[in-house]
């Protein structure tokens, strides 16, 4: 997924330059989703919001974002992955000094 991000995001950014990108973070994706089929991992939702916001806001778009997603019987590992976007938005917001 990283590859695909790291490929396309700038790109699609630059062409449709938009005022605002709004980010809905689902956690879906991860191994344990009951519903998800793309076998994130913690560390790479990690990943996930750390390349989507530090691509944003380092080519100087705001950035709203929202958890969504997430089908697990364990809400504390529910948790913890909704909880990834928060510690990474805090490290690159306060990288950039918005």
């Amino acid at each position: 997924m990283s590859k695909t991000l790291a490929r396309y995001l700038p790109d699609v950014l630059s062409r449709v330059k938009p005022d605002l990108v709004l980010y809905d973070a689902g956690v879906d994706p991860h191994i344990d989703d009951r519903l998800g089929k793309l076998a994130l991992t913690d560390t790479g939702i990690f990943r996930r919001e750390m390349q989507v916001l530090s691509t944003c806001v380092g080519a100087g778009y705001p950035v709203a974002c929202v958890i969504g997603g997430g089908y697990s019987v364990d809400t504390n590992a529910l948790t913890y992955r909704h909880g990834l976007l928060h510690r990474v938005a805090s490290d690159v917001f306060r990288q950039y000094r918005l």
